[in-house]
């Protein structure tokens, strides 16, 4: 069985938001261990973007547009209805403004903190993916939340 564990965390004041996947009993398939080592690629990709000055939606379109087909397909979550973002602003609240998506074109600025949570829906074993809150800095989002992970497996 795998457990999907999407959890906020809140001290002194502020928000981070980390997703970890484990599997209990069993390894993985390699189908899953793959497409979770492509969200973890996304996410450092995502964050590499993330400068001062940098467009979010620029930042959105170009992660997209790099997706093979087969990623695009529940991408974010199951069906049609999944949501249309990479990552989302994080802070005072666990979801705030701006997120890396189309439309929003207001420039990055130093500091801005965001959850970056590339995932994906797989039929018969759930979702896939990481989450973990960066700030943007010069050289791109620092992780503040640990390294991206694996999935986690629990014997």
């Amino acid at each position: 069985d795998s457990v999907f564990v999407d959890l906020g965390f809140g001290m002194n004041g502020y928000h981070t938001d980390k997703t970890q996947v484990y599997m209990f009993g069993a390894e993985p398939s390699e189908k899953i261990k793959d497409i979770q080592r492509k969200c973890i690629d996304i996410e450092l990709k995502t964050a590499e973007m993330m400068l001062p000055g940098a467009v979010p939606s620029e930042i959105y379109s170009k992660i997209i547009s790099g997706l093979s087909d087969d990623m695009k397909e529940n991408f974010m979550g199951f069906g049609a209805h999944g949501p249309k973002f990479i990552a989302h602003g994080i802070g005072l609240t666990v979801d705030e403004m701006p997120v890396i998506a189309d439309k929003f074109d207001e420039p990055l600025e130093e500091n801005m903190t965001f959850a970056i949570e590339p995932k994906k829906g797989v039929k018969g074993f759930g979702m896939a993916g990481v989450e973990d809150t960066f700030a943007v800095t010069a050289n791109g989002g620092r992780i503040i939340t640990g390294s991206p992970k694996e999935i986690i497996v629990v014997k």
